[in-house]
C-alpha cells in the first residue's frame, strides 16, 4: 500500500508593509515532513518563484521582492496549542488554515452525502409521509448501515457549519489574492516585462 505523502502548507504574503489584517497572500503546498523546516521554506520560496517566472504572479504584488521573510507556515489545526495560539498567528495565515481545515470538511460532507444517496427516496417517504415504504425500502432501512450512514451526514454537515461559524472570515484575504491574480493576469499584456524582480 503505497504511504500518503506528507504536505507542509505555507503563505506567501505579498507586501510585509501593509497591517495584518489588509494582508493578502497565495497559499502554497509543497511536500516535505517535519512542517516548519528550513528545506520545507525553501520548497515553498522556490514553489512561488516558479510562479512568478512563469507569469502567474504580477511583480507589482511583491513590490519588495520575494523572499523568505514573506514566507509564513500554516500550522495544522492539531498543532494548534502546541506552539501558539490562533489569536498569535497573523490573520492571511488563519485565513489558509481555516481554508484548508473547511476543505477538508466540505471533502467529508461530499463523500458522505454519496453514501446517503441510496435513502433518499426512503429519507423523503418518511418527512413527507406522503406514502408507505416499498418492501425493497423496508430491508434498507432495517439494515445497520442505513441508521449509521445518516448519523455520519448529521456529523459531518454540523461539524462543517460548526467551523465556519467559528472562523474567523480571514480566508477571504487569499480568495482576494486570488482575484486579483486574475484580474492582473487577464489585464497583463503577453509581452510583460518580466525585468526588475528584486
Amino acid at each position: 500500500m503505497a504511504r500518503k505523502k506528507s504536505v507542509a502548507h505555507f503563505v506567501a504574503v505579498s507586501d510585509l508593509s501593509k497591517s495584518p489584517n489588509e494582508q493578502q497572500g497565495i497559499l502554497l503546498t509543497v511536500e516535505g515532513r517535519g512542517g516548519d523546516t528550513e528545506k520545507n521554506r525553501d520548497r515553498a520560496l522556490e514553489l512561488i518563484n516558479q510562479k512568478w517566472e512563469n507569469g502567474e504572479i504580477e511583480a507589482e504584488q511583491f513590490p519588495d521582492g520575494i523572499t523568505q521573510d514573506n514566507i509564513f507556515f500554516v500550522p495544522p489545526p492539531e498543532e494548534q496549542g502546541k506552539n501558539q495560539d490562533e489569536e498569535d498567528l497573523p490573520p492571511i495565515v488563519q485565513g489558509a488554515r481555516e481554508i484548508i481545515q473547511l476543505t477538508k470538511l466540505q471533502v467529508e460532507v461530499q463523500d458522505a452525502a454519496e453514501e446517503v444517496s441510496p435513502y433518499t427516496s426512503i429519507i423523503e417517504a418518511v418527512l413527507e409521509r406522503n406514502r408507505p415504504l416499498t418492501a425493497e425500502e423496508k430491508e434498507m432501512a432495517k439494515d445497520k448501515k442505513y441508521g449509521k450512514t445518516i448519523e455520519r451526514m448529521g456529523m459531518a454537515v454540523a461539524t462543517q457549519e460548526d467551523y465556519l461559524n467559528q472562523s474567523s472570515g480571514h480566508g477571504q484575504l487569499i480568495l482576494n489574492a486570488i482575484a486579483w491574480q486574475l484580474q492582473e493576469k487577464d489585464s497583463a499584456s503577453p509581452d510583460r516585462d518580466t525585468e526588475g524582480r528584486n
